[in-house]
């Protein structure tokens, strides 16, 4: 079905039964595009891409796996792969996809790019295989490849923090400190002098010089959570350090150069900020060189199987609990629900549950939504997957979920002109995750240019 769509798109397709073949083919008929699986029977993909770069650094290459996952993103694009696309996709999707990589065969005239080992550290890590986390792996990925500052921006509880760490990780720094602060919960003063330090004298209590955060990173990360609740006179200091690499502890007049990167992260919309003269546009602009942005649970909901079995594996194991799974209705309440506390709630939930059960299986009454922010939601009745759902009227529609809300984005968008500011305050979203679901749907945005 690939194969016909893509000849249907112009393009010339040659089919190779394992990887041997691949070369092969790639030798004879000078292939400049090669999409693969990473996992084969004879090889895997991965190993592919290593001869083929072997043979011609400049050969592209998209890996397609059903098993997505960060660890896999960083590792394909690490090696040189120029995308990573998580099964099922959208054949739309794909010929996107195809297409910047013909574009970018077109333009290539730089040499390769140095790759990096990969060694994620560290138990915790972002999982999941919804095409809105497989967007956060790739950014990851690449955002190991430089030292520019990276803006992580996302609900409370998405795993901001997991994504720095993993940038840290995975980058030519992971063996210098990763140094993390959360700017919200130190008062101004105190913040100022844990992040640039002070010499002795400086203020009431200063019995001795103190090297600040910055000096104790150089070399290394700087994680500022929560980078929206800087006052401005803060701001006016970051920008400094961000500018020139130099700081100046509190009480001194030496300056002291440091080289760090800052990874910041913020649940507070920074751009409204901006506009409210609250945060320094010129900052803002510093800090989001790389932007990444954290999908809420609600957002990619089809994560909570994968995510509730990871959790329920880690405290069964702490608490010396033989709890073997979650029951169908026990799974259907946690997916019918809306979690406001995004996947820091779900752990909470999971390691509740398991702790205060005497049973081996989860049932939906172990859960318990009742002190939530939000109004519980009820679990629909069991159904079978080829039923038609009900839809409002009393008549039946046949049509998923998924096509509904498509169809509603279409609509919404025309009434609006395709004016993604207004479409978004009318579907009650950001731009960002209007972008990923028109990416997710093949909806076609008009370019700012153009509205």
């Amino acid at each position: 079905m690939q194969v016909l769509f893509l000849e249907k798109n112009n393009f010339h397709v040659y089919l190779a039964e394992n990887a041997d073949d691949a070369v092969d083919e790639v030798r004879k008929h000078a292939i400049p595009l090669v999409l693969s699986d990473i996992r084969m029977e004879e090889s895997d993909g991965l190993s592919l891409l290593r001869e083929l770069k072997k043979r011609d650094p400049k050969i592209v290459m998209i890996l397609m796996t059903g098993f997505g996952s960060m660890e896999g993103a960083i590792e394909a694009i690490q090696k040189g792969a120029f995308d990573y696309i998580s099964k099922p996709f959208d054949l739309n999707k794909l010929l996107a996809l195809i297409n910047k990589a013909v574009k970018h065969i077109h333009s290539q005239n730089q040499e390769e790019k140095v790759t990096l080992p990969v060694a994620l550290e560290g138990p915790r890590t972002l999982i999941g295989r919804s095409p809105e986390i497989v967007e956060v792996y790739k950014t990851v990925a690449r955002a190991t490849l430089s030292a520019s500052t990276v803006l992580i921006m996302g609900e409370s509880g998405t795993g901001k923090e997991l994504v720095a760490r993993a940038i840290h990780a995975n980058s030519d720094r992971k063996n210098k400190k990763f140094v993390a602060v959360n700017c919200g919960a130190l008062a101004e003063t105190l913040l100022e002098s844990e992040l640039f330090g002070y010499v002795k004298g400086a203020f009431t209590g200063a019995q001795s010089d103190k090297k600040g955060l910055f000096e104790d990173a150089n070399g290394g990360t700087l994680f500022l959570d929560e980078i929206g609740d800087i006052t401005q006179g803060l701001q006016v200091k970051l920008l400094r350090v961000l500018q020139e690499g130099e700081v100046k502890p509190v009480g001194s007049n030496e300056l002291s150069k440091v080289n760090v990167r800052i990874v910041a992260a913020t649940h507070r919309n920074l751009e409204k900020l901006v506009q409210e003269g609250k945060f320094r546009e010129d900052l803002f602009y510093r800090l989001k060189v790389i932007e990444i942005e954290m999908p809420a649970l609600r957002e990619r909901k089809e994560d909570i199987p994968e995510l509730s079995e990871l959790f329920l594996k880690k405290y069964s194991a702490k608490l010396s609990k033989k709890v073997a799974t979650i029951s169908k209705e026990g799974m259907q309440a946690l997916m019918a629900y809306n979690w406001p506390g995004n996947v820091r709630e779900l752990e909470h939930q999971i390691e509740r549950a398991v702790a205060l059960t005497s049973a081996s299986v989860l049932a939906a009454d172990d859960f318990d939504f009742s002190t939530s922010r939000t109004t519980p939601a009820i679990p629909a009745p069991m159904v079978p997957a080829a039923a038609p759902v009900l839809y409002s009227g009393g008549s039946l529609d046949p049509r998923s979920l998924e096509d509904i809300e498509k169809e509603h984005i279409l609509r919404v968008l025309k009434e609006v002109d395709y004016n993604k500011s207004k479409a978004s305050e009318v579907l009650g979203i950001d731009r960002a995750t209007l972008y990923r679901k028109a990416q997710k749907y093949g909806i076609a945005l008009k370019s700012d240019s153009e509205k």
